[in-house]
């Protein structure tokens, strides 16, 4: 029923469409004046729909290009630091059997009632995923950065210390993932992805969470 519905709504928009267009070549006499008036009942009813789109299209992009100076790795607390400040590598060496595990599926209710849902930090909010070492709160965080694009972050937090080791900030494609008028204009229409580049996620993930 909703998909007939949509139909019916695009085939009375396009029957819209040609009257606005066509109907003043055929009634108005002075040949200036209708094709005029045939440019305006288009624009009406199509072209401005389409102009929109395209100009929503580039600001999509905008918008991505300035949250991708936003994707970085920012390290608070060196690896070799940390180690000297749990005990060095004798107390690293016992942390890592505990491993990595989910607080949905891998700890005790006890255990998990141990540890905040969320942390606020830099005035965003993270959502915990991942105990590490016994020690590490392993956040993820999915921020609104504008109207056009997200910025996600994870954040390793050493719950003992009460102090944040380090952040790995990147930027979700905000590309359309549909042919857009942009496209078929040749203009961008959201932007790729952005993940920091000099400061690989995989490096610190291996450091601050074993296998």
């Amino acid at each position: 029923m909703l998909g007939f519905a949509i139909l019916f709504c695009l085939a009375l928009w396009f029957i819209i469409v040609c009257l606005a267009t066509f109907l003043p070549l055929i009634r108005i006499k002075d040949k200036g004046a209708a094709r005029i008036t045939a440019f305006i009942g288009f624009m009406l009813t199509f072209g401005i729909w389409w102009l929109y789109m395209v100009i929503d299209g580039y600001k999509v992009y905008l918008a991505g290009k300035e949250a991708c100076k936003q994707a970085k790795v920012t390290v608070y607390v060196p690896y070799e630091k940390w180690v000297e400040m749990i005990g060095g590598r004798d107390a690293l060496a016992e942390l890592a059997k505990y491993g990595t595990k989910s607080v949905l599926y891998d700890i005790s209710k006890e255990e998990r009632q141990k540890y905040p849902d969320y942390l606020i930090f830099g005035g965003v909010r993270y959502n915990l995923h991942d105990v590490t070492y016994k020690r590490v709160l392993i956040y993820y965080s999915y921020n609104n950065f504008n109207s056009y694009t997200k910025l996600n972050s994870i954040l390793y937090y050493d719950w003992e210390a009460k102090t944040a080791l380090y952040k790995y900030t990147w930027m979700p494609s905000n590309e359309a993932s549909w042919i857009s008028p942009s496209r078929l204009l040749g203009i961008r229409s959201g932007h790729d992805g952005c993940f920091p580049q000099n400061e690989p996620h995989y490096k610190f993930r291996n450091l601050y969470a074993p296998d």
